[in-house]
């Protein structure tokens, strides 16, 4: 039969009207059925394209609208002429290229996420202006003072202006970084940690300087930070971590929407983790601008090291520890002795300023021994008597025969 029935709503009201199709020719289709009768041309109709086997529609030029269920004869009737959906149609009709198109959009989605966020907010991050990094600092950091702990420094002025003198010789001459500061805080339950904030801020815990017996294992943890913010690492994060603040900011343009992180980006800083990529970067930062100064790249192991102990020693449950936010790992670690050996070997006559290093051990010369190499002599303690070195009867003891005992001061400290 060249028919099938069908909905029809003639556009006026909700009415739903049970009729039938008919073709009376290949140019003309009818409607009859409760109160309906019209025909119209086959070529001012337009039908909704096939998509599996839902109900299509039909749509004519008045506004009126028929419902049919799938039906052989409408291809018959409304043959597809657009080459992309009659395709599309073929594929939705075989199960392999419906399961091959599950598995397409499951590759697009992980790459979406994987890489294309992160460029997605990487290109936002370059076009954020200064001033709305720098606004979006300044309130993270009055986060962190207000609910995190923070608290006005307790380490002396005069402590402070020292190592704020460290930080200044340390961002010396690098790109943009003439309004970075370096503050102080004291969280105690937070512990040893130190942040670098969006806008060129790094916070310092006071008990990360009271961890360090050295000032350069400090020089070492703010070179790292000094990384991030030369990456602009916090913002970056905080973007790739915020998915629909970023795709909302790449498609209405509106980058200043991107201040909108700070409620989450203290928690960021404080609870997670930069990427490897991320943390490389900084590291390697690191380690050039230790070596730019004269300082082995050892001492960021050895900063390292410190607070490993410090805080895997540490009974204490609550808090946020410095390595929450940097993971520490034997790979990071060996990295920057790797790159203190080869300092060292370009710079020889440094190695004495490298950490734990013991002059009088590895070369045999001590505090005491160069302070009297000067007269001439040796240390009455540290030498033998001449006649039980060389032999010599003649020889009184604790006479300048020049002949010392290196067992004997092979356990003093060095320099």
């Amino acid at each position: 039969m060249n028919a099938f029935k069908a909905h029809y709503f003639d556009g006026q009201s909700s009415r739903l009207h049970e009729v039938e199709v008919q073709r009376l020719d290949v140019q003309t289709i009818r409607v009859v059925g409760d109160g309906i009768e019209r025909s119209d041309a086959a070529s001012s109709l337009h039908i909704s394209p096939r998509l599996a086997r839902i109900t299509r529609t039909i749509e004519f030029s008045d506004g009126a609208r028929i419902l049919a269920s799938d039906h052989p004869l409408l291809d018959q009737w409304f043959p597809q002429e657009d080459r992309l959906q009659r395709m599309v149609d073929r594929l939705e009709r075989h199960a392999h290229a419906v399961a091959a198109s599950i598995v397409l959009c499951l590759v697009v989605g992980i790459a979406t996420f994987v890489w294309g966020v992160p460029w997605m907010a990487d290109r936002i991050a370059r076009q954020v202006p200064p001033g709305i990094e720098e606004k979006l600092g300044s309130e993270v950091l009055g986060q962190l003072d207000e609910y995190f702990g923070f608290a006005p420094s307790g380490i002396s002025q005069a402590r402070r202006d020292e190592l704020s003198a460290r930080f200044d010789i340390l961002r010396a001459g690098m790109p943009d970084a003439h309004d970075y500061q370096l503050v102080f805080r004291d969280a105690a339950s937070v512990g040893p940690n130190a942040l670098a904030i969006p806008g060129g801020t790094i916070v310092v815990t006071d008990q990360l300087t009271g961890l360090f017996d050295d000032d350069r294992e400090f020089d070492a943890v703010v070179a790292h930070e000094l990384g991030h913010q030369q990456h602009r690492h916090a913002l970056r994060q905080t973007l790739r971590s915020s998915f629909v603040l970023v795709i909302a900011a790449l498609f209405t343009g509106d980058v200043s929407s991107a201040s909108a992180i700070v409620v989450g980006v203290p928690t960021f800083l404080l609870q997670s983790h930069y990427s490897r990529g991320f943390e490389e970067e900084a590291d390697a930062f690191a380690f050039t601008t230790l070596a730019a100064h004269n300082t082995s790249p050892a001492w960021f192991a050895e900063a390292m090291r410190k607070l490993d102990d410090f805080h895997h020693g540490s009974n204490q449950d609550e808090g946020v520890a410095y390595l929450s936010s940097h993971p520490s790992s034997f790979a990071r670690i060996a990295a920057a002795e790797a790159e203190g050996e080869a300092f060292i070997s370009a710079h020889p006559e440094l190695i004495r300023e490298t950490p734990g290093y013991d002059a009088c051990a590895d070369e045999g010369v001590c505090a005491d021994e160069d302070e009297d190499s000067e007269a001439g002599d040796c240390d009455d303690a540290d030498c033998t008597d001449a006649e039980e070195s060389t032999g010599n009867d003649g020889a009184e003891p604790g006479t300048d025969s020049g002949v010392c005992d290196k067992s004997a001061v092979a356990g003093k400290k060095g320099f």
